[in-house]
């Protein structure tokens, strides 16, 4: 046999499962898709600038605003445009609104020549409206209204004005859907009874004393004062409210024009507010001065913060989305009544103010930073060299390189790769059965992007004009990414994908957890749940947020009480707790625990460490000491893993996956499931292996290099595995066994040791159908595991046949041979030749013509220090 390997080429940090197979039972690898990895670039379309980018770019960076809008949006030029330019924008809020009102906390509201502190506009017929003014501050339903005495009832004759009153009060308090028109018909009668039910009054359908009496109670409940006179009837629209302060820009925010939501709340609008009847229903829209508009959009669309942001340099990141939203905003022409809307469907704008209530008092939209950014390039924009305004379009994130389109595609590195950028890149973890339903595919069976069919989307670079494409029993799927985005609440289209397989392991695990597990594994639709669905035999997930491991001072039960309550035996349980535990005390936690889960039978515990991001109070870490005493437990529990999640997640991502130095982001959460369902299938445990621990190694397909440095790795097809096992410094006596993990333990050894040795021999084992061999120590010691070469299953002559280790000479007892110790005067001679050795699938008989056979050698209580030799 050639020696292929020397070193320790394969050590236990490569070490595989859990726990070996149960007895007679081979780990069936499954190929089943259970869940499909998205990770993406950037949020948003990525075309034009990206707004973290240009933060990157001015407070990482240094560049001016000018350099920023260059950089994004090659091939246009800087432009202005005069003081006096409008916008005319639809508040979406308000679309079908029949009831418009408008307070005012600074000069009045004015309808024509009519003024007053509030007023409302009531849609009476379709584009015929009725005016209100109040000389006090109160929006419509919201003060006290003439309430009239009746008796009024169904069918008694023309208009009256009692029939307006009351229906005005039903439509501001119960249902909007009656008509003010004065007019007691079917619809007025059905819904003044069921207000009378509603408010257990004599449901008769006629309006009587002891309806106003309830009305004036509710009127006044809702902040009443107001008298409400009719300035105009029968007015067709549109209704604009203008203030005797014109433009008003000089005004202070919560002085300007305040629109009234349905909920009560206010929103300060600068400019004039029109009330518009469409063919697809009334619109409420604000015309106001570009400069104006861009003070409700600036500091909504990025936060006005960053102008402080690395000294002040970050002021030039606001100028730049002043620039950009100028010209996207006067670039649209969206509806036939205003240019644009105030939603991410065009660009945000929030007014100038709000108010939870007419008499509220004001919260301030606009921001002093964000108005000196706007001020400091006021009317500049970006025009073609054409002359025409371009449509500046821009997103939060564009990731390492923008998806080009109207604007060459860039390389947008380092500035939206900055730390602070927490959609520079993100992970999603979507479920494969869910898809599979949702696009009648059966079962999902491939999983990959394609470049595009649409040519509407090949203008875009990179990953951002590609398809989805799934493979399904039942046929295929395929979407381009910016739909299967938006159907999957996706941050950008620009995105990969990948499948996740069962990878079947036949083992029963447990996860221990506090709210950070909770956030990857509470539910059947977490992250976690979804990764391992079908993979393990069963899993018990117990996750509660807040939870400590020992102390009954935390929110629910204490992992040591979880523990108590898990099934009995489990091959593997998985610990993720600390973060709220004192780091003086932590040590004697993870005793009590360890003896709470090895009380249960745990054979195997994977605690996985903290991340150390947080500071002490007095400086330093944190976690350090934490993370610390769980290294230093690994000593005292021969059955302790540490997963290191710590070293895992120091990665230039990490400040993308947590949001406050414990807790995951959405990103944080898949990929932190990820990292754990690798670790849960295939753990990284210390080199110490003491019982009840046993150690699965994968021998086959492993990378592993040749004495002369060429890459060589055993075959998936390999019979049996040349090995050569290390124990070093174990605690006491003891022997180790190497066996296939699918056969029961032997009870033959491969390897004895004395206390304190450092001592080596050679193993040839079967290789398990899932390509592993499985280790066990009878004591705890530190281990070794080098390749030395392997056999074929089969092939030609002289063919290796692997067997389980099985005892056939102990001369301690007399087995196979007479009893009594070896010595120089009385050689042993062992006949191997047609030997039946018994093994798990029964009994193999050595071939008499065998050429070699492969014995291990065990020698006890030596009375000198001699050597033994084996010949033919």
């Amino acid at each position: 046999m050639r020696r292929l390997l020397t070193g320790a080429a394969l050590a236990l940090a490569a070490v595989s499962p859990v726990v070996a197979a149960p007895a007679g039972v081979a780990a069936a690898d499954s190929d089943d898709i259970v869940a499909i990895v998205v990770e993406g670039t950037g949020f948003g379309h990525g075309r034009g600038m990206s707004q973290w980018g240009a933060y990157g770019w001015a407070v990482d960076e240094g560049k001016s605003w000018q350099w920023i809008l260059d950089h994004y949006y090659g091939g246009t030029l800087a432009g202005t445009v005069g003081s006096d330019e409008r916008i005319r924008v639809r508040l979406l809020d308000w679309d079908g609104s029949t009831t418009v009102g408008v307070i005012s906390h600074g000069p009045g509201v004015n309808w024509g020549a009519f003024a007053g502190l509030s007023m409302y506009a009531q849609e009476t017929s379709p584009g015929t409206f009725d005016v209100y003014s109040s000389n006090t501050i109160s929006c419509p339903g919201g003060g006290t209204m003439v309430v009239p005495d009746g008796p009024l009832s169904f069918g008694q004759g023309s208009y009256r004005v009692g029939v307006e009153q009351f229906q005005a009060f039903l439509h501001a308090f119960h249902d909007s859907s009656i008509g003010v028109d004065g007019y007691f018909g079917p619809q007025t009668q059905a819904i003044l009874t069921n207000w009378q039910q509603a408010e257990s009054l004599p449901a008769d359908g006629v309006w009587n004393l002891d309806d106003a009496t309830r009305t004036r109670e509710i009127i006044a409940a809702a902040g009443g004062g107001s008298v409400w006179t009719k300035v105009g009837a029968g007015v067709v629209g549109p209704i604009t409210f203008t203030t005797p302060s014109g433009d008003n820009s000089a005004s202070v925010p919560g002085d300007v024009l305040g629109l009234c939501a349905g909920d009560g709340s206010i929103t300060h609008y600068r400019g004039e507010i029109e009330v518009w009847d469409t063919s697809s229903g009334n619109r409420v829209v604000n015309d106001v001065l570009v400069e104006d508009y861009l003070r409700g959009v600036v500091p909504k669309e990025i936060s006005a913060s960053w102008a402080d942001a690395g000294g002040g340099s970050g002021a030039n990141a606001v100028r730049a989305q002043a620039v950009a939203a100028r010209s996207y905003g006067l670039q649209q022409n969206r509806y036939s009544y205003a240019e644009t809307c105030d939603s991410t469907a065009c660009q945000v704008y929030h007014g100038a103010a709000t108010r939870g209530g007419a008499l509220g008092g004001p919260s301030a939209v606009e921001d002093g930073r964000t108005d000196a950014a706007i001020a400091e390039t006021a009317g500049v924009v970006r025009r073609w060299p054409s002359g025409g305004i371009v449509s500046t379009e821009f997103s939060a994130s564009n990731g390492p390189r923008t998806a080009g389109g109207a604007f060459p595609a860039v390389d947008d590195v380092p500035g939206d790769g900055t730390d602070r950028n927490p959609n520079h890149r993100w992970t999603r973890i979507l479920d494969a059965h869910s898809l599979a339903a949702q696009y009648g595919l059966g079962k999902i069976t491939g999983v990959e992007m394609v470049e595009a069919a649409s040519s509407q989307y090949q203008q875009f670079d990179g990953i951002w004009f590609n398809d989805v494409l799934l493979t399904g029993t039942n046929g295929t799927f395929r979407q381009q990414a910016w739909n299967f985005r938006s159907s999957h609440s996706l941050k950008s289209p620009g995105f990969t994908i990948r499948a996740i397989t069962e990878d079947t392991t036949p083992a029963s695990v447990a996860l221990i957890g506090n709210s950070v597990g909770a956030s990857i594994a509470g539910s059947s639709s977490s992250e976690l749940n979804r990764l391992i669905d079908g993979t393990f035999d069963s899993a018990t997930i117990d996750v509660v947020s807040g939870r400590c491991t020992f102390s009954v001072g935390c929110p629910g039960t204490s992992g040591v009480q979880a523990a108590g309550s898990l099934p009995f035996g489990l091959d593997l349980v998985v610990v993720e707790l600390g973060s709220n535990d004192w780091p003086g005390t932590f040590a004697a936690d993870i005793d009590a625990m360890m003896v709470a889960l090895n009380a249960r039978g745990a054979q195997q515990v994977a605690w996985v460490n903290l991340a150390d991001i947080r500071q002490a109070s007095g400086g330093g870490s944190f976690y350090g000491p934490s993370n610390q005493a769980l290294a230093d437990a690994v000593a005292r529990w021969p059955n302790l893993t540490v997963l290191d999640w710590d070293t895992a997640s120091d990665t230039p991502e990490r400040a993308r996956w947590f949001d406050d130095g414990v807790h995951l982001t959405t990103t944080g959460q898949a990929e932190f499931a990820l990292w754990l369902r690798e670790q849960m299938i295939d753990p990284e445990p210390s080199r110490w292996l003491a019982p009840p621990k046993q150690i699965r190694l994968p021998v086959t397909g492993v990378g592993l290099t040749t004495p002369g440095g060429d890459p060589v790795s055993v075959p998936t097809d390999a019979g049996a595995v040349a090995l050569n096992i290390t124990g070093v410094d174990p605690v006491g006596d003891g022997f180790a066994t190497v066996w296939p993990c699918a056969s029961p333990r032997p009870t033959t050894s491969n390897l004895n040791f004395a206390a304190g040795d450092v001592v080596a021999n050679s193993v040839v084992a079967p290789i398990d159908p899932d390509g592993t061999v499985c280790f066990y120590s009878s004591a705890g010691t530190d281990f070794l595991v080098d390749v030395a070469g392997w056999f074929p299953a089969g092939g030609p002559t002289p063919t290796f046949v692997a067997m389980t280790p099985h005892r056939v000479v102990d001369t301690r007892g007399g087995i196979g041979a007479p009893a009594g110790p070896v010595s120089p005067a009385s050689p042993l001679t062992v006949p191997l030749g047609g030997v039946a050795v018994p093994q798990p699938g029964g009994i193999v008989t050595i071939p008499s013509d065998a050429a070699a056979v492969a014995v291990n050698l065990t020698a006890v209580d030596t009375t000198a220090t001699r050597w033994r030799t084996r010949r033919p």
